[in-house]
């Protein structure tokens, strides 16, 4: 997968001030994708996207 995101800086996320972990809490992707291939951590990642 291959995405541009405006708060990505090398492998920091100036959004959520941490290492960039596409999906998670915070992230502007989380809820919207789903990330078949990431560990089930209870963080809702790895789960189908919410209806709208």
């Amino acid at each position: 997968m291959s995405y541009e995101c405006k708060h990505l800086r090398n492998t920091f996320c100036d959004k959520r001030k941490k290492e960039c972990d596409p999906g998670a809490p915070g992230c502007v992707l989380f809820g919207k994708f789903a990330f078949p291939l990431k560990d089930a951590d209870n963080s809702g990642r790895g789960k189908e996207p919410r209806a709208k």
